[in-house]
């Protein structure tokens, strides 16, 4: 049976294959909903309700409380999908439906406390910005303003992430960062959502003033994001053993290859029935169009096969359990970065060919570009932040990273 059918038993598992058809069969809905997505600067409700329906949110869950708990590069291969119809609903999907990942890897008892009571739960995370914990009896008092909170309308928790003074470390009073889980009625939404592209996903502020977090809701943000973090006692999958940060970046790819896939079909779509505005010729039959169509659609077919390649060796070294070392590491984000950049290439001819009619009304080619260069920006895949480190690596310099440094054999000493 179909995911949409049976998403909500616990004891149904979909393929990878099956959870990938149900976001194919929701492109035509996403489409239409495109525009009432950026007029609400937020996900439609009907939207987020037929992922739902689809188990799409349940991927990250843990199989112990009702989620599906799947193998790394299917969320990929929804997002790209998804990315087809609304990139916003495709971020939703692969970035914010991945904070149940988080969650897995919180300490049991914050675990045991959430899950049960709601297995479907939509977790908003923001780390930009800043706030600060302070140490109380029995836990943390919270306060901070955290940026970029995508989803947040439509969450029912949120982690954040908190300096905390701790002067009771060997070394003097040192500064720790730990992530903290906190309720809906524990921080306050800031309604200022106002940007060029992903306006669908409503990644506000949120603001948290004197609250009390339980010791138990908390972790140190090294510890959940290194390997074996307290909470993957629980779960057999190896997604919640990994190191997150090797993994984290392959979040970002599918909807940055769905929006691409999406704006090319659009494109075409467009330009099959266009002519030329001065002598009235059939723009598909110039030479120079069907070059430049070719030219984005084998950037595209690369960014494809380098984002799956990644995912497959992801998948792969989490299965059995191997270190991510040396050049691994540095092709991680390099790969990431490089398939962003064949998307921008991609895209930007393509819109660009189109002159004003893709820059102007409700064009969908328009936003699908706008959705893509605003997901460019994310620091996570900034090409020379991704690169600067693998050019240090072969001239022999330090890269800061002593996963990677200890592993080169160029170091100089």
């Amino acid at each position: 049976m179909k995911p949409a059918q049976e998403a909500s038993n616990p004891s149904y598992i979909p393929t990878r294959k099956e959870i990938t058809k149900a976001a194919t069969d929701l492109i035509p809905k996403l489409r239409e909903r495109a525009e009432e997505a950026e007029d609400l600067r937020m996900m439609p409700e009907t939207t987020l309700q037929d992922m739902k329906e689809a188990g799409i949110h349940k991927i990250f869950t843990p199989k112990r409380y009702g989620g599906f708990e799947m193998d790394w590069g299917t969320q990929v291969d929804v997002a790209r999908e998804l990315g087809k119809g609304c990139a916003s609903a495709s971020w939703m999907s692969s970035v914010v439906m991945s904070h149940s990942w988080n969650l897995g890897r919180f300490p049991a008892d914050a675990q045991e406390e959430f899950w049960p009571s709601c297995p479907d739960a939509i977790i908003a995370t923001a780390f930009a910005g800043g706030g600060e914990m302070q140490e109380t009896e029995g836990g943390y008092i919270l306060n901070g303003l955290w940026r970029f909170a995508s989803g947040v309308d439509h969450s029912d928790c949120a982690i954040v992430a908190g300096q905390f003074k701790n002067a009771n470390s060997k070394s003097g009073t040192v500064l720790d960062y730990r992530m903290a889980l906190i309720m809906p009625d524990q921080y306050e939404i800031i309604d200022n959502w106002q940007a060029e592209g992903l306006k669908g996903t409503g990644s506000k502020d949120i603001k948290v003033v004197n609250a009390f977090v339980p010791e138990h809701r908390t972790v140190k943000s090294l510890e959940l994001g290194g390997k074996n973090p307290p909470g993957s006692e629980l779960h057999k999958n190896y997604i919640y053993r990994v190191e997150m940060g090797m993994y984290f970046n392959t979040l970002l790819s599918g909807p940055m290859l769905g929006a691409t896939h999406g704006l090319m079909l659009d494109y075409l779509d467009q330009t099959r029935s266009r002519f030329g505005s001065m002598f009235g010729e059939r723009v598909s039959e110039q030479a120079a169009v069907q070059q430049k169509i070719g030219e984005s659609y084998e950037e595209l077919r690369t960014a494809d096969l380098i984002i799956d390649n990644l995912c497959d060796f992801l998948h792969h070294q989490g299965k059995t359990e191997q270190t991510i070392l040396g050049e691994d590491r540095l092709k991680i984000r390099r790969e990431t970065a490089m398939a962003t950049q064949l998307c921008m290439s991609s895209g930007t001819r393509l819109s660009g060919m189109m002159g004003v009619t893709a820059q102007t009304g409700r064009n969908p080619v328009q936003r699908h570009f706008r959705d893509l260069r605003t997901m460019s920006t994310h620091g996570a895949v900034h090409w020379d932040n991704a690169t600067t480190p693998t050019g240090r690596y072969l001239l022999g310099i330090e890269t800061g990273d002593p996963l990677i440094d200890e592993n080169n054999e160029l170091l100089t000493t």
